[in-house]
């Protein structure tokens, strides 16, 4: 694809033919504002932020859905502009309950006055993505403080059917981010814009409450979600009171997929929190043993490779650790089921090897999905998710930026399966996309297998020739 010449901001880049202009602004640092486009996903062109001046065009136009042409000059900022994003704003604060623009201790509805620091310890407001919210973020950026309208009332009913996930509609602002991942990437579809009593909004296809509807929790839509429209239930007051509670015995058992996250949540370097630091945050608000689910992992991966060696079949194995996937695959493809492989997850190892030995454990982990197998096999007391974490440390002062790294606990073991790392390993999830091809060498014979990072590209994979073994993440 051949590199064309544009014009942003009076700067002079090249980008690949068919870029879209929020893509070619974003690949030179050119910050535009958006709520509906994600990266690796479709845009919807519904939030309406994105809006640009293009030379010679007399209406603006949307950044995510129009493509670069040779010589386009544009602007992406200016007054007009900038008042224009503010009126669509407000017309997203017309459509979502505002439990979180006014407070009533600071005494105003003045967002500039609301420091996140300070409201993360205030227990006033019941939305839990106070503070880390796009909305909310882009209401500051643009000045939005009081509201020139009567507030929306909660109109939609909360779904929290499937004790994990919680669907609000009176915090949804319609970008259909989650729409897209459960359709494209996670290859579901019971998410789209449904007409109710109330107004439309997106919801669930036919009516249906989330835990009958085909949902296999995987919980990425909570990832893509810039508001508090679809949330992890949470339980951050439960890790606190049982680490300080007097006779009971507590663990945490903590994945690295919640660095990232957390280390950005506080503003540091990336790579500069380690596990370790996190360990000692975990201690200083009481909890009795920390370990790493790292350790747990590579038992049961040597475990599965040991089944991959005895298998004498022709047809790829499947092979799935993330329960979402699991339960994807059993309802997508029941067919193939004497191909399956799966790993045993590491929290209920885990939980085999010291039952009885812990009052409460604590699983952390940015992987969503481990919420509902926590519900469905109670292999653990309670999960946390990198946010859900990052409030439970504020809230503590337990801050593993300012913390001396310490040794993880060990139960022993744990012995990589290197010829079949690469199918057995942590696999990050990507929206859309394709399969990656990877060639291994099993026993000296070279072997092709195929990395799905969502369940959309196991369609693809099914196709691919030859492949000894084909790896699914949800």
């Amino acid at each position: 694809m051949k590199n064309i010449n544009i014009t942003i901001n009076d700067q002079k880049i090249k980008v690949p033919e068919g870029t879209t202009i929020l893509e070619a602004a974003r690949a030179n640092g050119i910050e535009i504002p958006t709520l509906c486009a994600y990266e690796g996903m479709g845009p919807h062109a519904a939030c309406r932020l994105c809006m640009v001046e293009v030379k010679g065009e007399a209406k603006e136009k949307l950044a995510c859905a129009v493509k670069v042409a040779a010589g386009m000059e544009i602007t992406t900022d200016s007054p007009a502009l900038t008042e224009k994003r503010r009126e669509a704003l407000l017309d997203m604060f017309r459509q979502h309950t505002v439990d979180c623009h006014h407070c009533s201790r600071v005494g105003g509805t003045r967002i500039e006055d609301l420091d996140p620091w300070f409201c993360e310890n205030c227990f006033f407001c019941d939305c839990v993505r106070d503070g880390f919210c796009e909305l909310q973020d882009l209401a500051r950026q643009f000045g939005i403080s009081e509201l020139p309208f009567e507030p929306k009332t909660a109109d939609f009913p909360v779904d929290d059917s499937t004790g994990v996930l919680v669907r609000n509609g009176n915090k949804c602002v319609k970008c259909r981010r989650c729409v897209d991942a459960c359709k494209n990437s996670q290859a579901v579809g019971i998410l789209g814009m449904v007409k109710t009593e109330n107004g439309q909004t997106v919801g669930v296809t036919g009516g249906k409450l989330l835990k009958d509807s085909g949902c296999i929790r995987c919980g990425r839509c909570v990832d893509v979600c810039p508001t508090g429209g679809v949330i992890l239930m949470e339980h951050k007051d439960q890790l606190p009171y049982y680490a300080h509670e007097r006779n009971v015995k507590t663990a945490a058992l903590v994945d690295e997929s919640v660095l990232e996250e957390v280390t950005a949540l506080y503003g540091a370097a990336s790579g500069s929190v380690s596990l370790g630091q996190l360990a000692a945050a975990l201690k200083k608000i009481g909890v009795d043993e920390v370990y790493d689910a790292e350790e747990e992992r590579r038992i049961t991966a040597a475990e599965t490779a040991k089944v991959l060696a005895k298998r004498r079949k022709k047809s790829p194995a499947i092979i799935a650790a993330d329960p979402a996937a699991k339960q994807w695959l059993k309802e997508n493809h029941s067919e193939l089921e004497g191909d399956f492989v799966f790993m045993e997850s590491a929290q209920v190892r885990f939980a085999a090897e010291t039952k009885g030995r812990f009052d409460k454990v604590f699983r952390i982990s940015g992987r969503n999905s481990l919420a509902a197998e926590v519900q469905d096999t109670g292999c653990a007391d309670y999960f946390y998710n990198a946010r859900e974490l990052f409030r439970i440390l504020k809230r503590t002062g337990a801050d593993p930026t300012r913390l001396t790294a310490i040794p993880l606990e060990s139960l022993g073991g744990g012995t990589a399966a290197t010829e079949y790392e690469p199918v057995l390993g942590s696999v990050d999830w990507v929206p859309g996309g394709a399969p990656e091809i990877v060639d291994l060498k099993v026993k000296g014979k070279a072997a092709k297998a195929v990395i799905c990072r969502n369940p959309s590209q196991v369609k693809e994979a099914l196709k691919v020739k030859d492949a000894a073994f084909i790896r699914v993440n949800a």
